[in-house]
């Protein structure tokens, strides 16, 4: 791993090394270049060297900030890279002392073992330690033994249930890395109560498997065996005995459906933002759900905007709208819409996701609906830019007020049921529409 570090990680490394401390990449950064993954973040736990000492020699290689009372943890943003930030840990002892994820007394100890440090983590893919200047591997806990066979195994029965956002860790990393949880993980899991996790660290776990997985179905089945749909999401617990099958909708429960789209919709989102990721992949689940069980269900994961997009509103108006391309299609084989409702659709929301999320619930005539929703968007989306703006109708003789966005509107709505072409007849309608009003108000 050495050759592909950054050379500023290999000199902080190196310095550490020459006062006496001992430093090693940790958790996620070596489990992911072990399995072959890039890497994005590293984190160095360090040994030999009291906290006082490491801030110091930290603050040399860039800005440091302290998270944790006890010092257990520092964020370093090096100086030749000020946008990187990397955690540099105390090994540190952990216990639980009160109620929830704050309830932990935390204290570092430099002088601590390496196989007593590992003991407290998770899981045992995430206790490799690797020497960044040697590249020397360190596994106390056999994770490497469960990295080739792919399974998720707990490191400390007696100590992992201290954090019971572990069990939702669990669902995401199996799910993220295709990984098989053994039998004593799950009864341990199936154990803890989670009703002390806040919603925040929920919606984190649930929001990784969900843009990391390439499987979030496999996620979704270990949410539900683990006991976590039971305790967090009872309104999905539901869908396995909601039976479908009406057209245009397959033969299946609700929650194979829900699965089933969830992976064909990872397919079909590639290329979106991960706010529209998301929204795309929590309407599928919505679209199964009564309105009141999706305001739930988004209540559980307790977020309303993210990456400043409104996640809530699109993901319940997604859900409620999901059946409306189909419904359009269908009736215009019976010449009883035209074209413009579809238009309609894409005042309130992108179609780009309306295709995305077509695409994954593969509906009854899906083929054909899908081509047709996709050469009619790029036309429905260019009927959507006002042909007329504020300064034309002012130019007219209008007074700047209210009464010129209502006129604008209007002309608009001409426009989208296509009564309005281009911009001689716009202006004619608003001509039209002023004299109208001009009589009107005398």
């Amino acid at each position: 791993m050495a050759d592909s570090l950054p050379a500023w990680l290999i000199e902080l490394c190196k310095d550490i090394r020459s006062v006496g401390g001992k430093a090693f990449l940790v958790g996620g950064c070596v489990r992911d270049k072990l399995l072959g993954y890039p890497i994005k973040d590293y984190d160095i736990e360090v040994y030999g060297l009291p906290s006082e000492q490491l801030r110091e020699l930290l603050e040399k290689h860039g800005k440091v900030s302290t998270v944790g009372e006890h010092f257990a943890v520092y964020k370093l943003k090096p100086n030749v890279e000020s946008a990187f930030e990397i955690d540099v840990s105390l090994p540190r002892r952990e216990s639980k002392q009160g109620y929830g994820h704050r309830g932990f007394f935390i204290q570092g100890d430099p002088w601590m073992s390496i196989q007593e440090a590992a003991s407290r983590r998770d899981f045992t893919i995430n206790a490799i330690l690797q020497d960044p200047l040697d590249g020397n591997i360190i596994d106390p806990c056999q994770g490497l033994h469960h990295l080739n066979s792919r399974e998720l195994q707990v490191v400390n029965t007696n100590t992992f249930k201290d954090d019971s956002l572990r069990v939702l860790r669990a669902a995401q990393l199996s799910s993220r890395y295709q990984l098989k949880i053994t039998s004593d993980t799950k009864i341990l899991c199936q154990e803890i109560d989670l009703t002390d996790i806040p919603k925040e660290r929920i919606w984190n776990e649930v929001k990784k498997l969900l843009l990391l997985s390439p499987r979030p179905s496999l996620g979704f089945e270990y949410l539900l065996e683990l006991r976590v749909v039971e305790q967090l999401f009872p309104m999905l617990y539901e869908l396995q005995s909601s039976l479908i099958g009406e057209n245009p909708y397959p033969m299946k429960s609700g929650w194979d459906y829900v699965l089933t789209s969830l992976d064909r919709g990872k397919m079909f989102t590639e290329e979106l933002s991960e706010p529209e990721k998301i929204s795309v992949l929590l309407s599928i689940v919505g679209t199964r759900l009564s309105n009141d069980s999706l305001t739930r269900f988004l209540d559980a994961l307790g977020f309303y905007a993210y990456q400043g997009y409104q996640l809530r509103t699109q993901i319940i108006l997604l859900s409620k709208i999901h059946l409306l391309p189909y419904k359009i299609f269908h009736q215009l084989q019976k010449q009883e819409v035209s074209t413009f409702a579809l238009r309609r659709i894409a005042r309130i929301t992108d179609l780009k996701l309306v295709i995305c999320l077509s695409k994954a619930l593969y509906l009854g005539d899906s083929e054909e609906m899908l081509t047709w929703l996709e050469e009619k968007s790029d036309s429905a989306k260019k009927l959507l830019s006002p042909i007329l703006r504020g300064h034309h109708i002012l130019k007219m003789g209008m007074t700047p007020g209210p009464k010129v966005g209502k006129l604008l509107r209007q002309i608009h709505e001409h426009q989208i049921d296509e009564k309005v072409k281009n911009f001689v007849e716009a202006q004619q309608l608003a001509k039209s529409l002023l004299c109208k009003r001009v009589s009107s108000d005398s």
